[in-house]
Formats: structure tokens, sequence, C-alpha cells
């Protein structure tokens, strides 16, 4: 994600790339790819080079330490998912955020796609009634040397809840209303490792809602945020969905925003047809959106989309995961 944000730093028109860091030596060929220089320490690349923003794409553990050394500095920070990987290193950042000049942006870049935007605006605007219920699937298969980078397999940062499903749990934050409660079974006899492979997860919301997620990085399958959404190029792209919103006047279908309802309105009960209808969407590269909501929250002219609460909140809600499956039992979230 590091070199996917300096690619479009560099491309964009609205900012300009002054720097790369990186306690790994071996990344200085990405600065010396876009013309940049190079720095191993953070307070230096800043008192050298004197950025407005700060992009934090390291190890979920290291991120409160580099909002720290930006803070001192008033140095502005886009904070890679997770926001960190611990309540406490969590509030930290909050805390900075509240009392430091800098403005804290948190990368669930999902919120700026124009599909789950529009999805928002559907499930917000009463067009399917009252959700009742949302059905995620998450699944496809991790290729091998994925695993090569030891930390993936370790508690706290790694594993596929606290790597990628914490994204869909953002999700269902954002488009359903706060989730109340979780409760969760976790698996990892398919790897081995010490984080799970797979995940059962049950969820309420405060609006009464309900949802499941069952995910797995270890299964042959079309069925993903990544692949049905061609948001991430680098993923093989289906016309398949991934999400489920049920409502008691339609249902959606997305990513491909199938939309179904009664023929007609007054008419209803399973035997009574159902009618699909289409709602087209110009999709546009979240990243990028991301990328020019932050120019603008550093220039002051924006409040970020997701601040360090609202990001808090949803690592709250991936820790609360992984502790329902280790007790067995659901946890209250609000």
């Amino acid at each position: 994600m590091g070199d996917r944000h300096v690619e479009l730093i560099h491309s964009d028109t609205g900012c300009e790339l002054v720097g790369v860091c990186d306690s790994d030596s071996g990344k200085r060929d990405v600065g010396d790819k876009y013309g940049v220089p190079f720095f191993s320490n953070i307070k230096t690349l800043i008192e050298k080079t004197h950025p407005e923003g700060a992009v934090i794409a390291t190890p979920s553990a290291h991120h409160a330490e580099a909002v720290r050394i930006c803070s001192r500095y008033g140095v502005h920070v886009l904070i890679e998912k997770p926001m960190s990987n611990t309540p406490s290193s969590a509030q930290e950042i909050v805390d900075l955020s509240k009392n430091t000049q800098i403005k804290v942006l948190v990368g669930h870049h999902r919120r700026y796609n124009s599909l789950v935007k529009t999805t928002r605006e559907i499930i917000s605007s009463g067009e399917i009634g009252k959700l009742a219920a949302v059905s995620m699937l998450w699944t496809l298969m991790k290729p091998p040397d994925y695993f090569n980078v030891t930390w993936r397999t370790l508690r706290p940062d790694g594993g596929p809840v606290m790597i990628n499903l914490v994204h869909e749990l953002d999700s269902l934050r954002y488009l359903c209303g706060e989730i109340t409660q979780v409760f969760a079974h976790l698996s990892s006899t398919t790897r081995g490792f010490e984080v799970e492979d797979s995940a059962s997860i049950s969820l309420n919301f405060n609006s009464g809602a309900v949802g499941s997620i069952l995910a797995s990085e270890t299964v042959v399958s079309p069925w993903s945020y990544e692949s049905t959404s061609r948001e991430n190029p680098l993923y093989f792209h289906t016309n398949e969905n991934c999400y489920y919103f049920l409502g008691t006047s339609g249902s959606l279908a997305f990513p491909q925003m199938h939309l179904w309802r009664y023929i007609d309105s007054n008419s209803t009960g399973w035997q009574h047809e159902l009618r699909r209808v289409e709602c087209p969407v110009e999709t546009r590269d979240a990243l990028t959106e991301q990328l020019s909501h932050f120019c603008e929250v550093v220039r002051g002219n924006e409040d970020p989309l997701v601040d360090a609460e609202d990001g808090a909140q949803s690592l709250k809600v991936a820790l609360a995961v992984i502790e329902s499956a280790d007790k067995n039992l659901p946890i209250t979230l609000i």
C-alpha cells in the first residue's frame, strides 16, 4: 500500500511527493524511481523536506509512534487501516488528533468508492424499506508468497480480521449504522498459522438489523469485494456479487447493483413476482478520491471523512471479533 500511495501522490497534480521513508533500506529504490530522497528516519524526513501531510503505511503496530512524531511538527496524517492494533495506541492517536494541531484521516478508502456511496444513498433513502439484514461474503485464495512477511501470520497484526475484514466491518458501520454486538467463530485449521484463515461473524446493529460475514482466505472463490468491485487491479475480476442488503421493500445485491422489488408494491408475499432493476454507477478510483480529500483536509478546506475516533471504532469492532472467538461469547460494543 505504501508503494501504491507513492505512485498516486507522484501522479497527482494537486500535491507533490517530497520524500519516502522506510526502515527497510531495500525501499530506497522507490525514492530513486520517483526522483525523491529516501530516509530511514521519519524525524529526518520531516526536518529535511518540510511536508504538510504524510501517509503512514507501516504495519499498524508502528502507527501511533509515527503519528506522535508527525504531531510534533504539525504534519497532518493519512493512516492506513487499521489505525492501530490495540485500543490504547488507538486512543493515543485520538488524543493527538484532539490535543495537537494535526488532522488525522484514517484510510478506510472504500467509503470513497462510488458503488459504496450509492449503496449508502439507497439504504438511507428508504428505497429498500427498513433494512432487516445484511450478508457478506469475503472469500478468496491468498497466494503462498503473501505469507513470506512473518507479521501477517502472527497476532496482533496478522490474520484476515485485522488485515482485511476491518474494511468489511467499517463498510457495514458506514452503510448500516453502528454495530452493537458481535459473535464470531474463527478457524486456522487450513493453513495452521497462529492467526485465523477463516471466519464466521454474526452482527447486531443499533437499528435492529442483523448481519453476517462469512470469510476465508484459503478457498477458490469469485466472491470477494476485491474481485467483484474491480477496485484493485491486482485481482482477477468477476461479475459476481459479494454483499446483500435485505429490506422490507426491496433488496440490493452489491456491487452489480441489482435492486429487487415486487412488480406491484401492493401485492407482496412469496407468491408474487419480483423484478430486478439495474442501478448503474459511474465508478472512480477510491484511493485517488481519498488522496484528493486528504489534500483538502491538509489545506483546511474539508474535515476528515474518517477521523481518528471513527477509525478507532472500526478497530474496536475488529478486536471484538477476535475477543469473541477467543472467549466463545458474544461481545457487546455499545
